[in-house]
C-alpha cells in the first residue's frame, strides 16, 4: 500500500525526476511495508524458512524479507511509471549486460528465445528496456491477456492489472496457453526472426499428490522439490530453431541489474522428454541465482507458492 501511495504522488512529477528518485522511493516504501504489513512479512519469512532453511533467529532472514519488499515496491513504482516513461530514461532504471549476444544472433539471422523468470525486475521493465535499446521484444507469459492471472490478490486485480493492460500500448505482449495452440503472433515472431521472444518460463503448476498431471506438464527438480512446468513455449521456440539465452538478475545493491547469457539445450529433439531436459537446465541456472540471493524471487509473496513447489502443509 505504501508503494501505491508513493506512486500516486510521483505521478505529478516529470519523468526525469521520477526516475531519479525511484530507488530511494522504493527503499522507503519497502521499509514502511516491512514495519506495517505483518501478514505479508510472515508469509515471505515462512517461505524463506521452508524453502531455504533459514532459522527464525538468523539475522539475515529479516534482511532478506526487507529487501524482498523493497523489490516489490520498486516493481510497483515501475509498473506505474512505464506507460509515460521516455526511452532515454529507461537505462537509469535497469541495467542490462550481455546485449552483444542478441546483436550477434540477429546478424546471423537467428530466432531468439530469451528465458526470463519471476525473479528481480518485472518482465515489463526488461522488455521495455530491450525495446528502447533497439531490440524489439515480445513478452510472453501464461494465462489470458484480458483477465488477471488466477489466484492474485484483490489489490492486484483492482490497481495493478489496469496498469498492466495500459502497458499493452507500449510493450508487445502475448500469452501461452498451456497445452494449447500457440498464438499466431508468436509463431510469426519466431519465423520472421526480427523480434525477441521473451518467455517467463518459471510458471509452476499445482499437481496434488495422487493426481495425474496433464501431458503438457513435466516434473522437474527445483530447490530439492518436484515442480511442474509447461513445455509449450519452449517446444515452439525449439521447433523454430530459436537460440536460447537467459535474462536473469544479478545482485547489485539496490540497483536493478540483469545479465543476458547463452544457454545450451540439453537435447536435440522436441519430444516432451527432450523439452523436460531443456527446462531442467534452465531451472538449474535459475536455482543457482535464487540460492545466491533469494530476496529477489518475486514468488515469495504468493499465497500458493508452497503448493506450486509441491509442498502441501496441513
Amino acid at each position: 500500500m505504501a508503494a501505491l501511495v508513493l506512486a500516486t504522488g510521483l505521478n505529478i512529477l516529470p519523468s526525469a525526476i521520477r526516475t531519479g528518485i525511484i530507488h530511494w522511493s522504493s527503499r522507503m516504501a519497502g521499509t514502511i511495508w516491512h514495519k506495517t504489513n505483518r501478514g505479508t512479512v510472515r508469509r515471505v519469512r515462512h517461505h524463506l524458512q521452508v524453502l531455504f532453511d533459514y532459522e527464525e533467529t538468523n539475522t539475515k532472514l529479516e534482511s532478506l524479507v526487507h529487501d524482498h519488499l523493497v523489490l516489490s515496491s520498486w516493481n510497483a513504482l515501475i509498473l506505474n511509471l512505464l506507460p509515460s516513461l521516455h526511452d532515454e530514461h529507461l537505462n537509469r532504471l535497469l541495467q542490462i549486460d550481455g546485449l552483444h549476444h542478441l546483436g550477434e544472433l540477429q546478424k546471423q539471422g537467428r530466432a531468439i528465445l530469451l528465458l526470463g523468470a519471476h525473479y528481480g525486475a518485472y518482465g515489463y521493465a526488461v522488455a521495455a528496456t530491450l525495446s528502447a535499446q533497439g531490440y524489439p521484444t515480445w513478452l510472453a507469459g501464461y494465462g489470458g491477456s484480458h483477465t488477471p492471472p488466477p489466484q492474485t490478490s484483490h489489490l492486484y486485480n483492482k490497481l495493478y492489472w489496469p496498469k498492466v493492460q495500459h502497458l499493452n500500448q507500449r510493450i508487445r505482449m502475448t500469452t501461452i496457453t498451456p497445452g494449447g495452440k500457440p498464438q499466431p503472433e508468436l509463431v510469426k515472431v519466431l519465423e520472421q526472426k526480427t523480434d525477441i521472444f521473451y518467455l517467463l518460463a518459471d510458471q509452476y503448476f499445482i499437481v496434488r499428490p495422487g493426481q495425474d498431471h496433464p501431458a503438457h506438464l513435466v516434473p522437474l527438480r527445483f530447490l530439492d522439490h518436484t515442480v511442474y512446468l509447461d513445455v509449450s513455449g519452449v517446444r515452439l521456440a525449439k521447433q523454430k530453431e530459436a537460440q536460447p539465452l537467459t535474462a536473469l538478475p544479478v545482485k547489485d545493491g539496490y540497483h536493478r541489474h540483469v545479465l543476458i547469457e547463452p544457454l545450451e539445450w540439453a537435447s536435440d529433439g522436441t519430444a516432451t522428454a527432450d523439452i523436460a531436459q531443456d527446462l531442467q537446465v534452465y531451472l538449474t541456472r535459475l536455482e543457482q541465482r535464487l540460492l545466491e540471493y533469494p530476496a529477489l524471487w518475486r514468488d515469495l509473496r504468493r499465497p500458493d507458492l508452497l503448493p506450486r513447489m509441491g509442498i502441501f502443509e496441513s
